[in-house]
């Protein structure tokens, strides 16, 4: 590991802000020019590299109360490994130099999985000189954490200063590629699992890499995460290594680490593409057709999936007559396509207020139930709903709004959502409504023309799926009659762009009278196969619960809080046969059933 140089230690001339070159209290004075500037200090992360010797330095903010608890700062207890611990690594192609470089420990430590002590290596999370999390594994591949340490990305230290920055998915990994002599290189905290806070707690530590190599595992759940991980990043700056074996520690033992090096793919460079990029593509196309469009999955949704649906890098307009349930409509929506799709999805909705009364919405159209209330039969939801619809909605929901006082721009917005995709790894933006951003000053016209090209840009370089809720304009009767036609696209107020500029869009309309029912009304979509243009289908509202489902067909009672297969449904109410349900843990290393130490 990286020497830790004292922060008080480094000297240098004038204030102590912004960024500066300086001497290195570590390898200067035994330098032959040892006034070579050798060391950069970034006074405002905190952080100090030298680019001579390695050393690195951190900046101890004493007034800062952590949010975590940092485990015992005992490491140097337990550096004795044991023989078998020592012989098991090294089967792996990991010498013992490595694991005393990474203070690997060897420990007693209870499991969960085993409800007793196990022995244990120990992955030791360093930030600084300080111990922020500890990873326990046992023999039989059992793992447990720190209880409330901070969940940050394995090997940080080494990347302080790096441009270029190797991503893999397991601890033993690091090792592996440190043992070829790779040591800028960190993990996943829990493997496959994507989770945010890892990413929020090691922004600092990653926002001036300049090139990232994702090289997690090469099955489907890596293949999974690199997606995420490069969406959160940027493809722009991401490149990916496809392993002969399942990871980097199998390519070591299998002897193919060096040629893998050398196969580094470049995931295509915005606003540039070859043949050669798009090749992979062309197969797909080829071999399976045409591309699989976004869509709920339930059955209540049939009709409209008929008639409609969305694509990544795509802005949808929504447009309706006020109070006529576009809004609600389109959470109910996206609610679906984040359960059915494993998405996250952001919503900037500031007329839903308080946040927290806008949120029992949302967990009526997730339980299925009335959050007020006892209806038909069905019982309001209770405090074990609420606590399980927590830990579902907390990362896969988030509510976008500014500051008190602050105003939300445009510029403001687009700013907040370049944010979110790498803090959190949003793949859906709800807007809702677009006049309740405020507008630059100048032509309405040039500007609403502005707005919707950043928004389709953004859409379109990030990979991600837009809801643009408009109003229309003031609205025609029928003639003879007090019923308001059913608004298009070209209704929106202020610009015809709204139809134009729009990937996809469509209507809610609602009817009232002796037939009462919701119409969706397909507006526009880019591609034909996407749905049909023009057609529309008829909806039923369930009051209770704020869902919306086929006309003259039962209103759906799942629950997406609860996996599909431990809930009783009737037929009826059962997803389409393309549902699945997201695993919560995966595998992070082969299977072993014997214990190696």
């Amino acid at each position: 590991m990286k020497k830790i140089i004292e922060w008080d230690s480094i000297e240098v001339r004038g204030n102590r802000s912004g960024s500066k070159k300086t001497t290195c209290p570590a390898c200067s004075p035994d330098r032959r020019n040892s006034k070579d500037p050798c060391l950069s200090v970034n006074f405002e992360k905190g952080l100090a590299n030298c680019h001579h010797c390695g050393a690195v330095s951190f900046r101890k903010d004493e007034s800062f109360k952590p949010t975590y608890t940092p485990p015992p700062q005992d490491w140097q207890n337990y550096t004795n490994l044991s023989d078998g611990m020592v012989k098991y690594c090294a089967s792996r192609g990991i010498p013992q130099r490595v694991l005393i470089d990474f203070r690997i420990t060897e420990e007693k430590q209870w499991l969960p999985q085993t409800n007793k002590k196990e022995n244990c290596i120990v992955f030791n999370y360093f930030e600084g000189d300080e111990i922020v999390n500890k990873k326990f594994r046992d023999g039989r591949k059992n793992f447990s954490q720190s209880k409330d340490g901070k969940r940050m990305l394995y090997n940080i230290n080494s990347i302080v200063g790096a441009k270029e920055v190797y991503i893999v998915e397991g601890e033993f990994d690091v090792l592996a590629m440190a043992s070829q002599g790779i040591d800028n290189v960190v993990s996943l905290v829990n493997g496959a699992n994507d989770h945010d806070d890892q990413w929020v707690n090691s922004q600092k530590y990653l926002d001036d890499v300049e090139h990232f190599i994702i090289a997690v595992d090469n099955d489907p759940k890596g293949i999974e995460v690199r997606e995420k991980i490069a969406h959160r990043l940027g493809k722009w700056r991401c490149s990916y290594i496809e392993w002969t074996d399942k990871d980097a520690n199998g390519s070591v033992m299998s002897n193919n680490f060096d040629s893998d090096l050398t196969k580094i793919v470049r995931f295509p460079v915005s606003g540039t593409h070859t043949v050669k990029d798009l090749e992979a593509g062309i197969f797909d196309l080829h071999r399976n057709g045409l591309p699989k469009t976004i869509k709920p999955k339930h059955k209540s949704f049939d009709n409209v999936n008929d008639i409609f649906s969305v694509m990544k890098g795509h802005l949808v307009t929504v447009t309706g007559i006020p109070s006529h349930g576009k809004s609600n409509y389109v959470e109910w929506y996206v609610l679906n396509l984040a359960n059915d799709h494993d998405m996250k999805a952001s919503f900037f909705s500031p007329e839903h207020t308080p946040m927290a009364l806008h949120q029992t919405n949302f967990m009526q159209k997730a339980i299925g139930r009335n959050f007020w209330k006892d209806v038909d039969g069905l019982p309001r939801i209770k405090e074990s709903d609420i606590s399980r619809y927590t830990e579902w909605a907390n990362e896969k929901l988030y509510i976008t709004a500014p500051d008190r006082g602050e105003v939300a721009t445009w510029e403001w917005l687009i700013d907040k959502f370049k944010e979110q995709l790498y803090s959190y790894g949003i793949n859906i933006f709800v807007i809702d409504a677009f006049n309740k951003v405020q507008m630059p000053q100048g032509n309405r016209l040039e500007s609403i023309n502005d707005i919707l090209t950043k928004l389709t840009a953004f859409a379109q370089s990030n990979d991600v799926i837009i809801f643009l809720v408009a109003h229309p304009t003031k609205m025609k009767k029928k003639d003879n009659t007090d019923v308001y036609e059913m608004p298009t696209l070209y209704d929106v107020s202020g610009s015809a762009d709204f139809r134009n500029q729009t990937h996809d869009g469509f209507t809610i309309h609602r009817h009232f009278g002796d037939e009462p029912c919701t119409e969706f009304a397909s507006m526009k979509v880019k591609f034909q196969f996407q749905g049909k243009i023009g057609e529309t289908c008829k909806m039923d509202y369930d009051l209770p619960t704020g869902r919306y489902y086929e006309k003259g067909t039962n209103p759906p009672r799942f629950d997406m809080t609860i996996p599909m297969e431990e809930q009783i449904l009737a037929p009826a109410m059962k997803p389409s046969p393309s549902f699945n349900t997201n695993e919560t843990f995966y595998d992070i290393d082969e299977e072993e059933t014997s214990t190696p130490f």
